[in-house]
């Protein structure tokens, strides 16, 4: 049997048409590749992108965290609260913080592990602020209390001022009733011969000796003891005679020293002694009018005066 023969015209047209179906057939796997390349691309971007704003939210929940933590740990401080744990959460945080960072917004994992970590760490945060109310709650007991300590201490430091200021008054009070007082002062003069004259006034080439008599009167309050009396002479120039040789020296009164022509020591029994200085002044005395004052522990018992002519 002779098979047909094609034309060699016709049998190019078939090849060119399956070469042009082989073209489109590959032009067709080739699109279909490079749209579901850029699906692909797409959608990673798009998952990368969303990965990047979840990672980028949880970075600035931790970091408000941070700062949030550091004002409640200062509010902590000041109200005497113990800071340890809550500074240990803050580590943690920080921690995981500087971790996020480094990842470069590139693992999923680490977004949900974090987000597990922020609701723990929310928890923990409102724990905090429970622990701080508390806090603030025994410091305004504390308070009211220590102000309440604080009035007691001022009235009992106003009582202990008011005894000690009734005290004082007493003590006072006590010092000046125990004031000694001289009475019946007397000045008698005693002459070259001996004998003792009382008079209003005297001549000066008469006087040898001089002698002051008087009486400690009666005192409750003073203390019985041996007491020391100082007897002080002022002349008629208001000069003090206080000569060493004849028994002067110097007493305190009023906190200084003061001069003073004799002294005398007797025992106090509230028996009212009748005392006399008998003093010889060893020069002649000036004319005019003289006083004598008496001194006992820093106070005036009396005085009484006396005329030289």
């Amino acid at each position: 049997m002779i098979e047909p023969q094609i034309p060699p015209r016709k049998n190019k047209t078939i090849l060119i048409l399956l070469l042009v179906a082989l073209l489109l057939i590959a032009n067709g796997i080739q699109y279909w590749l490079s749209r579901q390349d850029r699906e692909e691309i797409a959608h990673k971007d798009i998952e990368l992108k969303e990965t990047s704003e979840d990672l980028s939210k949880v970075s600035s929940s931790l970091d408000s965290m941070r700062k949030e933590l550091e004002i409640k740990i200062t509010e902590i401080n000041k109200l005497g609260g113990d800071t340890a744990s809550i500074g240990l959460l803050k580590r943690q945080i920080e921690r995981d913080l500087k971790n996020a960072r480094r990842q470069n917004f590139k693992s999923k994992e680490l977004i949900e592990d974090l987000k597990n970590r922020i609701e723990d760490y929310e928890l923990q945060l409102a724990a905090k602020d429970e622990e701080i109310e508390k806090l603030k709650s025994e410091n305004q007991s504390l308070f009211a209390d220590n102000r309440k300590l604080k009035t007691k201490i001022v009235q009992s430091e106003d009582s202990i001022s008011k005894l000690y200021e009734t005290k004082a008054k007493l003590s006072e009070q006590v010092a000046l009733a125990s004031m000694l007082r001289a009475e019946a002062i007397k000045i008698s003069i005693i002459d070259s011969k001996g004998r003792e004259k009382e008079d209003e006034d005297y001549r000066a080439k008469k006087i040898s000796k001089l002698k002051v008599t008087f009486v400690v009167s009666d005192n409750k309050v003073a203390k019985i003891e041996n007491k020391e009396i100082f007897m002080r002479i002022t002349d008629p120039e208001g000069g003090y005679l206080n000569d060493p040789g004849t028994g002067g020296g110097t007493f305190t009164q009023e906190g200084r020293e003061s001069p003073y022509t004799s002294k005398l020591s007797f025992l106090f029994d509230n028996k009212q002694p009748q005392l006399s200085f008998i003093w010889e002044k060893g020069s002649p005395y000036k004319t005019g009018t003289y006083t004598v004052e008496l001194f006992s522990e820093g106070n005036k018992l009396g005085q009484a005066n006396f005329i030289v002519k």
